[in-house]
């Protein structure tokens, strides 16, 4: 997409969350592709959060303001978000969470900014209230969302009401043309054991528990493997207790937070991700990206990135028997992983490529 097709806008990236995430990392690494691609970005974030650290860091010129569930009545909040986006001549504005949307889009109309867009990646439902009627109907033009299972959060039980041709999917990605060496690896496995992987946060969300009872059912099998779970949270205690409880400690291994992910992924046969919902798993892209076969339950979006018996496997939800089967039997066949692997690198060239991605969005903003 070549930036002589259409005049720059000028985009405000709108993520006042205070924590490091997924629809930070977005919002951070697509402001400055923009930026990249000649565009004039600038973001909006509450004071002293990570993201607002990383533009620091980055030197991304940013409006630190603290956004919560009720900005939106506060007139103060209002009128200096209007005031900048009228200063900055905001073409576009992007919003992450909920209270972004009552605050920002409310703001962004009264500055007379022509696209106000709401990007969310988690299948939350969408509640039927007055509010919700006036900004979706009357305010946003456009309600962008990273898979099929998120657009349907907002339509489901809201068909009445809710203007469902504003949904633009728009898939997370990878930069393709962006690999790792190969024998750069993390961990050394030692001698035939099976190395398993697992990356998120520690949060029930997140579904470790079932990494501990798949490790109880190949245990039980007398499967020699090592599971290696990267990622801090506020579970990392109790999951620590349940390990040692099952006697597990030589099995698995909590990593806490690891910086080298890609040498991570390299040190793996297999990567199982027991997520209960997701909006769009930006790491099982990844995952599949770097040609790591990958289980994972069959359920929210999963099924959107892994094709049953051809880019990966997808287990009864939540049977961690079924994750145990799968594991054998991507780790067992050589031939049978290989294909898995190629699908899964085809897919994601096919689908979750991130310049082609971001070329949509940028036509969408140009149009």
């Amino acid at each position: 997409m070549f930036m002589s097709e259409f005049p720059a806008k000028v985009i405000c990236f709108f993520n006042s969350n205070k924590a490091w995430g997924g629809g930070e990392k977005w919002h951070f690494s697509t402001a400055r592709e923009f930026i990249r691609r000649g565009f004039k970005t600038f973001l909006v974030t509450n004071p002293g959060s990570a993201l607002a650290r990383k533009c620091t860091e980055a030197q991304l010129p940013f409006l630190p303001v603290r956004i919560t569930n009720l900005s939106f009545l506060n007139p103060y909040k209002i009128y200096k978000l209007y005031s900048y986006f009228r200063q900055q001549q905001t073409d576009v504005v992007i919003m992450n969470l909920s209270s972004d949307v009552k605050a920002g889009s409310i703001a962004a109309k009264l500055a007379g900014v022509k696209k106000i867009m709401y990007r969310r990646g988690l299948p939350h439902p969408l509640r039927d209230t007055l509010l919700n009627r006036f900004i979706y109907q009357r305010v946003l033009t456009h309600v962008i969302v990273n898979s099929e299972e998120v657009g349907r959060s907002f339509t489901t039980n809201n068909e009445t009401w809710f203007p469902a041709h504003k949904l633009f999917l728009l898939n997370n990605g990878v930069d393709i043309n962006q690999h790792t060496e190969a024998s750069h690896k993390l961990y050394q496995k030692q001698g035939s054991e099976i190395i398993i992987g697992n990356a998120g946060r520690l949060t029930a969300q997140k579904g470790q528990e079932y990494l501990i009872q798949m490790a109880q059912v190949l245990k039980a099998r007398q499967v020699n493997f090592k599971l290696l779970i990267a990622g801090e949270g506020k579970l990392k205690q109790p999951l620590t207790e349940l390990i040692r409880q099952q006697n597990l400690e030589n099995e698995i291994t909590l990593l806490g937070h690891v910086e080298d992910m890609a040498g991570f992924l390299n040190s793996l046969d297999v990567f199982v991700f027991p997520s209960l919902f997701e909006g769009s798993a930006n790491t099982l892209i990844e995952v599949l990206h770097q040609g790591i076969p990958s289980v994972a339950f069959n359920i929210s979006s999963n099924p959107e990135i892994i094709e049953h018996g051809k880019t990966g496997f997808l287990a009864t939800p939540f049977s961690a028997e079924e994750m145990a089967a799968y594991v054998m039997q991507l780790t067992t066949d050589a031939a049978f992983r290989q294909e898995i692997v190629q699908n899964g690198k085809q897919l994601i060239r096919e689908k979750f490529d991130i310049r082609k991605n971001l070329d949509r969005l940028q036509a969408l903003i140009s149009s």
